[in-house]
């Protein structure tokens, strides 16, 4: 597990806040029961490819695919500096991510700040980003920048919440 126990109250305070903000329509899809724990989503390991939303210069959304991990109670994109993604973010730096298999589902919303590699923060996310790419050596080819995304909303919901134990992603799934 990588969040420490301050990081895992504060997630669930966000988690909490987030569903009792949730709209009608979400609450009658997923009730309470339905909510995964901070414990439970501190269980969402390794590197996943998730749906990426940002608007352009024109204020039109766009949405692409991009790996991303789950470290200190938060979710790291890596990209490079010169990619549309960045340049998007660095005019304005609100994002949404949403990450879905199954009957799982998990959306966030929330302002990007970025790691540049020169920075203490990235050699620090760098080593755990490798951990959660199982180790691949090639996992930060490329890579010079994490998009630490400091969610606003986050919610995580499984209809068969109890087939998400705390470490899940280790238990096979």
């Amino acid at each position: 597990m990588f969040e420490t126990g301050a990081e895992l109250t504060e997630l669930q305070r966000l988690l909490d806040a987030s569903f009792e903000r949730a709209g009608e329509r979400v609450h009658g899809i997923y009730s309470a029961d339905k909510q995964l724990s901070a414990r439970k989503l501190a269980g969402f390991r390794g590197v996943k490819l998730v749906a990426v939303a940002s608007v352009n210069t024109k204020g039109e959304p766009r949405v692409a695919p991009r790996s991303a991990a789950f470290l200190h109670g938060k979710f790291y994109l890596a990209a490079n500096t010169e990619s549309i993604l960045v340049r998007r973010l660095e005019r304005n730096p609100m994002v949404a991510i949403t990450y879905f298999e199954d009957d799982l589902l998990l959306m966030s919303h929330g302002e990007v700040t970025f790691l540049l590699k020169r920075q203490a923060a990235f050699r620090g996310i760098s080593q755990e980003w490798k951990k959660a790419f199982d180790g691949g050596k090639d996992a930060l080819q490329g890579i010079d920048v994490f998009l630490r995304v400091d969610a606003t909303h986050l919610v995580a919901f499984a209809q068969c919440a109890e087939r998400y134990p705390e470490a899940w992603v280790m238990s096979g799934h």
